[in-house]
């Protein structure tokens, strides 16, 4: 019996010590990202599962929808959002560079840092534009008014895209080009190829005998379209706000 009571003694101090410390190991996990300086209009729908990370100002205009997973990054320079977007599900915003030297306004200690907007490279997004879901948008695009980025595209650093323009699906825009007014940008083989959108005559100039059988005004598809744009993000505004308790705001 003696013998075998031996083995329920407990372990000896030297070695408790050896046992890894928690506090130690908690100590080493990376910090997180900083979370940016949002500013959101009250009419705007974000999802709270969007994320946002930075240290530049994110401005969100009105009646925009953000939908979940969507992800915002200003670590090189302030994004802007206007008015009447939709930016898709797990649409990447800005590039994830948490480790890119911080440009901030010099503050006295103890008081509030603030982000600066100076230097930084501003990634815009204008009015009514359509993201599509897994979309990327890298820092310093431009989208101009009522253009349409479709799914899994990329707009590389520094490209602009035109008013009224669509990239489609899994097409890239090279950096710092421009795509102009209402274009397309579709998938050739391995390259990539625009051409412009046709502007059709208008209602009055159909009533020429050399126009007839001609097709609308493309100006009066594109405002049915942004018609249609603005019914969708209604509804999914609704959408979004009825899968969260509590509402889905994000400020």
């Amino acid at each position: 019996m003696s013998s075998s009571t031996a083995y329920l003694k407990p372990p000896s101090s030297t070695h408790r010590q050896r046992v890894p410390s928690s506090t130690s190991t908690s100590a080493s996990a990376p910090a997180p990202p900083p979370r940016a300086p949002v500013s959101v209009h009250s009419t705007t729908i974000v999802s709270e599962t969007a994320t946002f990370h930075g240290i530049y100002p994110i401005t969100i205009g009105s009646g925009t929808v953000i939908h979940p997973r969507a992800r915002f990054y200003s670590f090189e320079g302030p994004v802007q959002i206007g008015d009447g977007c939709v930016i898709g599900e797990k649409s990447i915003i800005g590039d994830n560079k948490p480790n890119a030297p911080l440009a901030r306004n010099s503050t006295t200690e103890g008081e509030e840092t603030k982000s600066s907007t100076e230097g930084g490279t501003t990634t815009r997004i204008s009015s009514s534009v359509l993201i599509g879901p897994q979309a990327t948008i890298r820092t310093g695009a431009y989208i101009r008014s009522a253009a349409i980025v479709d799914a899994v595209a990329v707009i590389n650093r520094s490209a602009t895209v035109g008013s009224h323009s669509k990239v489609c699906s899994k097409c890239e825009v090279p950096e710092g080009t421009a795509v102009q007014d209402w274009t397309v940008v579709w998938a050739a083989g391995e390259g990539i190829g625009q051409r412009k959108r046709r502007r059709f005559v208008g209602p009055a100039a159909q009533e020429q005998p050399q126009n007839r059988g001609k097709r609308p005004d493309a100006k009066l598809v594109e405002d049915a379209r942004l018609l249609v744009l603005h019914r969708e993000r209604e509804g999914l505004a609704k959408m979004i706000s009825m899968s969260t308790s509590g509402g889905s705001k994000r400020r």
